[in-house]
């Protein structure tokens, strides 16, 4: 037996067709918009008004001339070594300096973390850092010149 079919039936299969697309569009929006907020830092707004101050501090930094080579490594039980090297102006190491790394996960920040690196002497600096899981991690080192003149070097790291 064929049925006619009728408007209340097209009203109905449309009707139905947009209800499931824009059910699936609030669900997918919902989704992306708890598992990550798109925003690179919590304050970005403040950063903004921040910014004459980051160009100073970065201006300041290149006029001190230090160069930072740095290094993020995984033993075979997966647990990360930080390294990071700090070179004056002049070629010579700068020891003595109280340098801390901060590692970062650019997709998940409960990963990131900041620990205190240990000088072992000709201006390398060292730290254990625990398990690291695969992927891409920034590292970004930080210090400060004997005159307060702040120094920061970054680097990004895929772990494999």
């Amino acid at each position: 037996m064929i049925r006619e079919l009728k408007g209340f039936h097209v009203l109905l299969m449309i009707l139905t067709f947009f209800g499931v697309t824009f059910a699936v569009n609030i669900a997918l929006a919902t989704f992306a918009i708890s598992s990550f907020s798109g925003e690179d830092v919590s304050t970005p707004y403040q950063r903004g008004l921040e910014y004459n101050q980051t160009l100073a501090a970065r201006s300041a930094q290149r006029d001190l001339g230090w160069t930072a080579t740095i290094s993020l490594a995984r033993d075979a039980k997966t647990n990360g070594v930080v390294a990071v090297s700090i070179v004056g102006k002049d070629g010579a190491p700068r020891s003595g300096l109280k340098v801390e790394a901060m590692l970062r996960r650019p997709t998940d920040a409960k990963f990131d973390q900041t620990i205190a690196l240990q000088s072992v002497g000709d201006g390398e600096y060292r730290a254990a850092v625990g398990t690291l899981a695969e992927g891409q991690w920034d590292v970004i080192a930080r210090s400060a010149a004997e005159d307060g003149t702040p120094f920061e070097a970054q680097r990004r790291f895929v772990l494999q």
